[in-house]
């Protein structure tokens, strides 16, 4: 029996237990320090009130069980790796030996040094913690306006920094959510100022000049405020001060302009880039140990061409698959492939049922992209939901007499 290790329910992970889970001779374990898998990409949808909190998680044991007899979950905080005794070593009881080992233990907000304060007073939404607390500032702040006229007079502003897709993503879903609900409660509208700071010229830098503009349209339909070209400097407990001398006041920052690998990923003695990602050869392997592969967040991962892919859900499960893949054929001893990572086009959700779907050949734009979006997110749901009701019903099931 062949003992292969997944580090991190992520949607790599996750991707690789699928195509392990059932096959003849693999025993997989699957070991997270949260025992939910949350889905990140419904993360704007929950701060914004569009879902509830349960549609954003999966419980990892009940989708273990899911899986079948080979599979099982431990709820564990992994500290290291010996990758030469082949042992994953926890904060707390005994280490784990493995055969075979995926490290997919994600990403977190990367908040720069170099931004005094940043740290100290801004927020990440990588993580269920940071999205709740994000949602609970801004509920406590509508009821407040809504209990009392004298605090609906109160402006109050949101500080995003960072416009990639995350940032872009959170400002749209965030404004057309205040803008639905001061409008449906008959308050006053303008006392919510959402400020979106671009360090680049424009925002979502690097996708295609028609999606930058479409994009940027929407958000100032919405009343988003944008700042571009200027890179925050410095941050304190209600300003933030950007390169070109102008100054923001907030009442709550959130922060996207980046990810490193998680800080475990970061203390394994194996070669990193400058974010903290693992070095991994074309078949997705740590090179120097044939036997550990990383995958999503956790690793380096580029396209054939050698172009660095960025952090996306698409990119971590297809390197969950291929990692899965190799590890059947190293067992089965047949050759490995070369995985082949691509980018096949982007989702961004731009506030209530308005997106943007960028396949590359062709864009679409409004409600019906925003379909499309809503169904490749549940392509990935379901099946997954599926399986942690099988696996609830073998775990909670009372045995025969």
């Amino acid at each position: 029996m062949h003992h292969v290790v997944i580090i991190g329910g992520s949607y790599g992970g996750l991707k690789a237990l699928g195509v392990l889970a059932g096959k003849k001779g693999i025993k997989v374990t699957l070991v997270d320090r949260h025992p939910y898998h949350f889905l990140q990409t419904e993360g704007y949808d929950l701060i914004a009130g569009k879902v509830p909190f349960d549609s954003t998680v999966i419980g990892l044991r009940s989708l273990c069980a899911g899986f079948g007899d080979n599979i099982e979950f431990l709820h564990a905080v992994a500290k290291d790796v010996d990758f030469k005794g082949k042992r994953v070593i926890f904060e707390e009881g005994e280490p784990l030996s493995y055969d075979y080992l995926i490290i997919a233990a994600g990403a977190v907000t990367r908040f720069f040094e170099s931004i005094e304060g940043l740290r100290n007073y801004s927020y990440g939404v990588k993580s269920l913690r940071g999205a709740l607390k994000l949602k609970e500032f801004f509920e406590q702040e509508l009821y407040k306006r809504l209990e009392n006229a004298s605090s609906a007079k109160e402006t109050y502003s949101i500080l995003v920094g960072g416009a990639g897709l995350s940032g872009v993503e959170i400002a749209a879903e965030m404004q057309d959510y205040f803008n639905r609900y001061y409008r449906s409660n008959s308050l006053a509208c303008g006392k919510l100022k959402i400020h979106l700071v671009s360090g680049s010229e424009t925002i979502l830098k690097g996708l295609h000049p028609k999606i930058v503009k479409a994009s940027t349209k929407r958000l100032l339909d919405l009343g988003v405020i944008l700042h571009t070209g200027a890179h925050i400097t410095s941050v304190d407990n209600k300003i933030a001060k950007l390169e070109n001398g102008e100054e923001i006041p907030f009442d709550f920052m959130v922060f996207t302009g980046g990810i490193v690998a998680s800080p475990f990923v970061q203390s394994l003695k194996a070669e990193h880039n400058k974010l903290g990602q693992l070095v991994v050869n074309s078949f997705l392997q740590i090179p120097g140990y044939e036997e550990v592969f990383a995958v999503g967040d956790a690793a380096d991962l580029k396209d054939s061409s050698g172009r660095r892919l960025p952090p996306t859900a698409q990119t971590a499960e297809q390197s969950g698959v291929d990692a899965a893949e190799n590890i059947l054929a190293l067992v089965e001893k047949r050759q490995m492939f070369v995985s082949n990572l691509k980018l096949r086009g982007l989702a961004i959700a731009l506030g209530g049922t308005y997106a943007i779907i960028d396949a590359g050949k062709f864009r679409i734009y409004g409600f019906l992209a925003y379909l499309g979006k809503k169904a490749i997110e549940k392509s990935y749901k379901w099946p997954l939901r599926l399986k942690a009701r099988d696996g609830f019903k073998r775990i909670t099931a009372c045995p025969k007499r």
